[in-house]
């Protein structure tokens, strides 16, 4: 029987780009949170501003240059005095997504890489975004920083998910080094304000310079954090000795002494504070 080579590891340590498109089925479950917001364009999300729009929000005294064709008559014949309908204008909000595909995001122990499960959450993502009629823009860093402005163009978000597959596959220039606070203070430049922001990542070496882009940031977009993690990276099992190994390389970990263990639990604990309060 003939194998495809090609497909080998398949869902386990890349996502192909036809993968990525059949989430685009699932979007129906998805439910995402939504906050007033601050744009410019206009699209299917409330904003703070009042103008114009679809949703009534309030009646209020009659200023000139108002438009007399919302003047509230009702709540003018009870008070004697003009009034005029204030409406909920509805703005476009862009999204962004900021993908984590460094060295530490191909790893696992059981069931897909991480790298995988970020692939299959950013396509979700995107595609739901683009059910909700807003733009989808993208950060992918894997080394190498690649930037896609938000848009609501089918052929953008292809080429986004076409990006974003090509990167699962080539894990070579993952092991590249990627500063993760200088990638977040370009992810705080470009986003909008009012923007709604996902980081997928497992977060390693997010040091407290790193972390405090993220929530200067989180002080003029909506910022969600969802941590992609292991379970041995969260508890290292009790066991003496363990081989890893890339595919080419070999390590064999001596985790017998509970002193080390404890240590790692410890570190992984603070960095599971940081990231709490961060968010």
């Amino acid at each position: 029987m003939a194998v495809n080579r090609t497909n080998a590891g398949e869902g386990i340590v890349f996502r192909s780009l036809p993968a990525l498109l059949q989430l685009q089925g699932q979007v129906r479950t998805l439910a995402l949170a939504k906050k007033h917001i601050r744009a410019h364009h206009a699209g299917l999300h409330r904003s703070v501003h009042k103008g114009r729009g679809m949703d009534f929000a309030e009646s209020r005294m009659y200023q000139p240059g108002d438009d007399i064709r919302t003047i509230d008559w009702r709540v003018t014949a009870r008070s004697g005095r003009v009034h005029t309908k204030v409406f909920e204008e509805e703005r476009e909000k862009p999204v962004l997504l900021w993908v984590d595909l460094r060295p530490s995001m191909f790893f696992a122990t059981r069931g897909r890489f991480k790298s995988v499960v970020a692939a299959d959450v950013a396509a979700l993502l995107l595609w739901k975004t683009l059910q909700d009629g807003d733009r989808i823009g993208g950060l992918l860093q894997n080394g190498e920083h690649i930037e896609l402005k938000p848009s609501r163009s089918r052929s953008a978000a292809l080429h986004f998910l076409r990006q974003l597959s090509d990167m699962t596959r080539n894990a070579s220039v993952s092991r590249k080094s990627a500063d993760l606070q200088a990638s977040w203070t370009r992810l705080r430049r470009v986003a909008q304000p009012g923007s709604q922001i996902f980081v997928l990542s497992d977060f390693r070496q997010a040091n407290t310079a790193a972390l405090r882009q993220l929530a200067m940031l989180a002080q003029h977009s909506q910022v969600t954090l969802i941590a992609i993690q292991d379970p041995f990276e969260e508890r290292l099992p009790n066991t003496g000795s363990l081989r890893l190994t890339d595919g080419k390389r070999h390590l064999l970990l001596n985790i017998g002494q509970r002193l080390w263990r404890d240590r790692y639990a410890n570190r992984v604990a603070q960095a599971a504070k940081a990231l709490q309060e961060c968010n």
